[in-house]
């Protein structure tokens, strides 16, 4: 509008029609679809409106915006330096995850494939049966579905968008596929080695606790706030494989705060507040609320509150016997 031109990326977070941010069809995000673009031209009358949304990004009587639909609501959408484009349409909540997909793992999906001008060369409703079984990571399928089927959990959907080179190349395959051609699958992961997408499994949720010993009395117990914490554990993978403190006979973890960083461990986080100092509980641990660097299972993770706020329990004398060494620099619970 001045003569200018400047470009910068800034991700909004808004509600459409709430008196929050843009609103309406006259503000120009309505009715967009998800991966959608358009680009916006501010009038003079709402442009005071926009600076308030976007403080600093905007100047001048009258600014051009692009804009690119990337979240709405639980859907995402997700872009690859490899040219691939997923939108993730039914994610599964992190606490009912129990599992995410890695290589070797051998899986059964129901899809529909398109081609760029909208047309269907093969679906698993037109075949009367899901594609399956393959062996994830095993070059059994296209890049494009091995690229997007790594982490993702048992009944969630995508649509993704696939370039040659994760596809069928220059040759295409037969009458159906041309050769260079983009292809979109709408794909729902139906089946996990032996668990099979359904009600029982869509309304199970993982993540939880038990507790397994309390204190006879409990003068103190973990709060949400800024309690100073110290915490012991034992944790146990799909392999039977084990780590933590208890494992390696250090110190316990902390000290933390729930009101900071916590334990760097979401599950953990929302186990601990209401524990006794004393008291063991047994939490399962989602792979998408565990550990940084992530990890495929969930993982049983037996955790005792040692020290709160300066006050020991009795137990920790029965654990610093047996402790040595100290805790890791990074001052997070690792894998």
């Amino acid at each position: 509008a001045n003569g200018t031109h400047g470009q910068m990326e800034h991700t909004l977070t808004t509600k459409i029609g709430k008196g929050e941010a843009i609103q309406s069809v006259g503000d120009g995000l309505f009715r967009m679809c998800l991966g959608e673009k358009r680009r916006l031209s501010i009038p003079p009358h709402v442009i005071n409106r926009y600076r308030e949304i976007l403080p600093g990004y905007l100047a001048g009587d009258n600014t051009t915006i692009d804009v690119e639909m990337i979240i709405i609501n639980k859907m995402s959408l997700h872009k690859s330096v490899s040219g691939l484009v997923m939108a993730m349409l039914e994610p599964v909540q992190d606490e009912f995850c129990s599992r995410t997909v890695i290589v070797g793992d051998t899986l059964y999906v129901e899809y529909e494939g398109t081609l760029e001008d909208g047309t269907v060369f093969d679906s698993s409703a037109r075949r009367g049966m899901p594609f399956g079984p393959f062996v994830h990571g095993h070059k059994q399928i296209i890049d494009g579905y091995t690229e997007t089927l790594e982490g993702r959990c048992l009944g969630e959907r995508w649509r993704m968008t696939v370039p040659p080179h994760l596809a069928y190349g220059d040759d295409g395959v037969g009458e159906d596929i041309p050769g260079g051609a983009t292809l979109t699958f709408d794909v729902r992961l139906i089946k996990l080695n032996d668990d099979i997408w359904g009600d029982e499994i869509r309304n199970k949720k993982v993540l939880g606790y038990e507790v397994i010993e309390k204190p006879a009395v409990c003068d103190e117990f973990a709060g949400a706030g800024d309690d100073e914490l110290y915490i012991h554990y034992e944790a146990t993978r799909e392999d039977k494989s084990k780590f933590g403190s208890l494992v390696t006979q250090t110190p316990p973890y902390g000290p933390f705060s729930l009101s900071g960083k916590g334990t760097f461990v979401p599950a953990l986080d929302y186990a601990l507040p209401g524990m006794c100092l004393g008291e063991r509980r047994v939490v399962v641990v989602p792979p998408r609320m565990g550990w940084v660097g992530g990890h495929h299972d969930s993982i049983m993770v037996e955790v005792v509150l040692v020290k709160m706020n300066g006050k020991e329990a009795d137990i920790l004398k029965k654990y610093q016997k047996s402790s040595r060494g100290r805790r890791g620099e990074s001052g997070k619970i690792e894998l």
